[in-house]
């Protein structure tokens, strides 16, 4: 995914809430305050339960032609085993997929954004789970501070591939309106056994999201880390299996349906209440680690 131009500048330190609200979001009622990874407490959730999706909570996003495939809300299905399913379809020669977004229904800026999900085997189409800014400040000289960013928390793009199949993204604006970008594929070793596929098996994907840098976390392994274009802004929640046009002639649809299976998402806020945040770290920045590369090629 990739967002189109925004905006840049701001520096100095601030004093901000880590668990800073957007005026749009609704701590959900059943929220519990406990969670196993420490510091964090649940602020909104939803488990798929029940047989139709929460309109409170989701709405189909962008539906209609993108790129190879029509999103559709007939792909968009809850399986009543407190499963979401986003399934590929073929109709009339035409794909269809299926993309939600919380989009004006909740936002929150920092914390853990989690989801519990079992992608799809084939290549042709990809699984993400992603968030993008509530709303994208103008004339702002490109900052992703105040433009936010699209903050890719995992994508999977199938079983087989020679560089791995996932990969973790951050997008944002540069100053000359360009798209600056940090992530790539991820190095899976401490993630799958025995020779198995991420596709294999539920997984928990997660970003810890602070005023500073991104961390990103495959079942509480870190797989990424950067400090490269950080929204301090209000972000919403994407889940979306969709075909672009490079990788669409891949699909085969003999095989088709085929769903990505969502077991449940949650977002936290850190309990702490405040945090001093330092100066905006160098627009294009590369993080720190190893696996933070540039995407080179869709091989």
């Amino acid at each position: 995914m990739l967002v189109a131009g925004w905006g840049w500048a701001l520096g100095g330190v601030l004093l901000v809430a880590v668990a800073g609200l957007s005026l749009r979001e609704e701590v959900a009622q059943d929220a519990q305050p406990e969670h196993p990874v420490s510091p964090w407490a649940l602020v909104w959730r939803d488990e798929f339960d029940g047989q139709v999706l929460d309109a409170t909570k989701w709405a189909v996003r962008a539906p209609g032609l993108r790129e190879s495939a029509m999103i559709s809300a007939e792909n968009v299905s809850l399986d009543g085993a407190g499963r979401l399913l986003l399934t590929t379809t073929e109709k009339d020669g035409v794909i269809h997929t299926g993309m939600i977004g919380s989009q004006g229904k909740f936002s929150h800026t920092y914390g853990r954004w989690e989801a519990r999900i079992k992608f799809h085997a084939m290549e042709g189409h990809h699984g993400s789970f992603w968030l993008q800014p509530e709303r994208r400040e103008k004339d702002v000289g490109n900052n992703p501070h105040l433009t936010g960013a699209e903050i890719d928390i995992i994508e999977w793009f199938g079983a087989g591939r020679k560089d791995g199949g996932a990969a973790s993204n951050v997008y944002w604006p540069g100053e000359a309106g360009q798209h600056l970008h940090d992530g790539g594929p991820l190095d899976l070793t401490p993630v799958l056994k025995d020779g198995r596929n991420l596709s294999d098996d539920f997984h928990v994907y997660a970003v810890e999201w602070t005023p500073d840098e991104y961390v990103f976390f495959i079942d509480e392994h870190e797989v990424f880390r950067t400090r490269a274009g950080v929204s301090r802004q209000p972000q919403y929640a994407i889940l979306s299996l969709l075909c672009a046009d490079w990788e669409a002639p891949r699909l085969d649809r003999s095989r088709l349906p085929e769903s990505m299976m969502v077991d449940y998402v949650r977002v936290y806020r850190m309990r702490t209440a405040a945090v001093a945040v330092g100066p905006s770290p160098r627009a294009g920045a590369p993080s720190p680690v190893a696996n933070s590369r540039y995407i080179t090629s869709r091989e």
